[in-house]
C-alpha cells in the first residue's frame, strides 16, 4: 500500500477537545466551506466503530467511496475505505509534543483501476494534498482560537 501523510502542530492543552474535533472530521463546524472533500453519514447516532459514510470529491464526476469507522481511541479515529477508487484506510490522531499536539493524517491506500491511477497521478493527488493541508490548518485555527 502507498502512504499519504500530513501533520500540523496545534497549541492546546485540551487533548479531549482536540480528539473530539478529530472524531468529527468531515462533519465539524470548522470544516472548510470550500473543501473538495465531502462526508455524508449513512448511519445515525454517535460516531463509533461501524459508523458509515460516503466520501466524495466535490467535482463534476468526482470519485466517491464508502468509509467505515474502524477504531476510536483516546488519540483519534480510523476509517476503512471500500467500494470506490480507494481501498485501505485513513487515520487522524494526535500525539503530545512540547506545548501542544502534533495532529497526524495518514492514508494507506491502493487505487483501483487504471483510469483512477492515472487521474490520481495527474490531478487528484495534488488536490488531495492541498485539501488535507487546508483541513488541518482549519482545525488548528479552530482549536487555537477556542
Amino acid at each position: 500500500m502507498d502512504e499519504n501523510r500530513h501533520d500540523i502542530m496545534v497549541k492546546t492543552s485540551d487533548r479531549s477537545a482536540l480528539v473530539e474535533q478529530i472524531v468529527l472530521w468531515g462533519e465539524a463546524s470548522w470544516w472548510p466551506r470550500k473543501s473538495l472533500m465531502s462526508f455524508e453519514r449513512l448511519t445515525g447516532g454517535a460516531i463509533a466503530p461501524g459508523t458509515k459514510y460516503i466520501q466524495k470529491v466535490v467535482l463534476p464526476r468526482g470519485p466517491r467511496w464508502r468509509a467505515e469507522v474502524s477504531e476510536l481511541t483516546a488519540s483519534g479515529i480510523s476509517r476503512v475505505f471500500s467500494d470506490g477508487m480507494f481501498s485501505g484506510y485513513e487515520r487522524v490522531n494526535c500525539e503530545p509534543v512540547g506545548e501542544g499536539f502534533r495532529v497526524d493524517y495518514v492514508m494507506h491506500y491502493e487505487i483501483a483501476g487504471a483510469l483512477n491511477k492515472l487521474l490520481w497521478a495527474l490531478v487528484f493527488r495534488r488536490l488531495h494534498d492541498q485539501n488535507i493541508e487546508e483541513i488541518l490548518r482549519q482545525l488548528k485555527r479552530y482549536m487555537e482560537k477556542a
